[in-house]
């Protein structure tokens, strides 16, 4: 090959000479870092290009087992996919340094005994290999229900002498009952049961062993009636129970607890202890008489310096005479969603309910199937108001959904602005709350009753509305 030489340089440059790129020249730690952005599968398929990036895949740090991220062929009978997916699982671990896991995840419908035994040797793995976050899924992909439940979580795999490494620990579908000698899992923050068959006793007694825990989610666990959450959980933040149809009482001693959600069939009593300073609630109830009383009579005095509260159910729309006894003296933030509203139903009466609240910034209302007729007409009863006055002087933001401009619905939007000194955005919107439910009138409103509904709002609220404010609607 002809040699020339470079003027600039000084050196001998051989022409048409391509460097080549070795991909064991990329440092290790390189390789590991585009290894770990892989997914499983994608991982698999790269750790064939060399040794080098064999021993990397081999350290893998988040294994997720689902039969999407194992690319199984759906068209395959059930019986051959799960016998394939156990083989993929078991070859994937026998061929993993056994180092290193982050999150180790485990989503199949294995709900077999004769699956168990694989199932206990790779929660093993995970639990001996340092796993931070372990979730095991085994729930039917269309319909699950507690009876159907089949497999035991073996506690006895977290209950190593050794203190165990998993921080977030996710269950669903499956039996658990912590075995006399369970150690438990000291460093646990995150415990999440889901459609768990677990006693109230086993419930207290596992939390007994968990004093790093920050948050608690309990769905659907069928066999808790009565919980008690022990000052042993001193670092208890959150608790989510969405739903224990069976739970009637929850009594709560955890010192820092901030914010509680709770979805239950019938009413719930919540008893906590007096040294605790609750922040946040969720609270929904589905089958409770009158949703507004519950709120006065139970969590008014039992959470005294709540600063946000979302709650949810029926109500029976009484205007009492008598301004409630019990305020919510800190609240901020309040989000209502009131179901199957009555034409007999008064929404004015709402305003007594946020004159129990001096300090509220934002107010959020959600009205379903109201029966309310759709845009008020002037030959109905005139519009009622209220005695003027400015209970409201940090309200700033007031929002309605399902809002039909009917009387009744009207008089509660004029209400804020008369009494809402403060007031800079006012939002009425005739849909309900699009991120659970459709449409109240099947989607946007055809040409006939959108102009009725917008000329119902010029003429009543936008008239009375202040320069200040800004208004939306739709």
């Amino acid at each position: 090959m002809a040699k020339r030489m470079n003027p600039c340089h000084g050196k001998l440059v051989l022409k048409n000479k391509r460097a080549i790129l070795q991909f064991d020249d990329i440092p290790e730690d390189v390789v590991f870092l585009i290894i770990r952005l892989l997914s499983l599968t994608n991982a698999a398929r790269v750790s064939m290009v060399s040794q080098k990036w064999l021993q990397s895949w081999r350290l893998y740090p988040n294994l997720e087992f689902t039969s999407k991220a194992l690319g199984l062929n759906k068209r395959v009978h059930k019986q051959g996919r799960r016998a394939k997916f156990v083989r993929c699982v078991n070859t994937i671990i026998r061929h993993h340094a056994g180092t290193g896991i982050n999150s180790f995840t485990l989503k199949r419908n294995l709900n077999n005994h004769k699956y168990a035994h694989y199932i206990d040797r790779w929660i093993y793995f995970a639990v001996r290999s340092g796993a931070n976050e372990l979730t095991i899924d085994l729930s039917p992909r269309w319909y699950a229900h507690p009876r159907d439940v089949k497999y035991s979580f073996p506690s006895s795999n977290v209950a190593a002498p050794e203190p165990t490494s998993i921080e977030h620990l996710k269950l669903c579908f499956m039996n658990l009952r912590p075995l006399p000698t369970f150690s438990g899992l000291r460093s646990l923050k995150t415990l999440d049961l889901a459609l768990v068959c677990i006693t109230t006793e086993d419930l207290e007694s596992l939390l007994s062993y968990t004093p790093a825990l920050q948050q608690l989610k309990l769905r659907q666990c069928p066999m808790l009636e009565y919980l008690k959450i022990t000052d042993v959980l001193a670092k208890l933040v959150y608790i989510d129970i969405v739903p224990c149809l069976w739970l009637k009482i929850l009594e709560i001693h955890a010192q820092n607890l901030v914010a509680i959600n709770t979805y239950n069939i019938c009413h719930l009593k919540i008893v906590l202890s007096e040294a605790l300073v609750l922040k946040g609630a969720h609270i929904e109830l589905v089958l409770s008489s009158d949703v507004i009383e519950y709120a006065f009579t139970d969590l008014a005095p039992l959470m005294p310096d709540l600063e946000s509260l979302f709650l949810s159910g029926c109500t029976e729309m009484i205007i009492s005479r008598r301004p409630p006894s019990n305020r919510f003296h800190c609240l901020k933030q309040l989000e209502l969603k009131l179901q199957d509203i009555s034409t007999k139903y008064d929404l004015l009466f709402l305003a007594k309910f946020v004159d129990a609240a001096p300090v509220l910034e934002a107010f959020v209302l959600h009205l379903e199937d109201i029966e309310e007729p759709f845009c008020y007409m002037e030959k109905e009863a005139e519009l009622r108001s209220l005695e003027k006055h400015c209970p409201h002087k940090n309200l700033k933001l007031v929002k309605m959904t399902g809002f039909s401009a009917g009387r009744s619905s009207l008089e509660l939007a004029l209400y804020f602005v008369e009494n809402s000194p403060a007031l800079e955005l006012l939002i009425l919107d005739h849909r309900l709350d699009r991120s659970v439910w459709r449409s109240t009138f099947g989607g946007d409103l055809d040409a006939k009753c959108s102009k009725g509904y917008e000329h119902t709002i010029s003429k009543y609220v936008s008239n009375a509305i202040p320069r200040r404010v800004r208004l939306s609607y739709s």
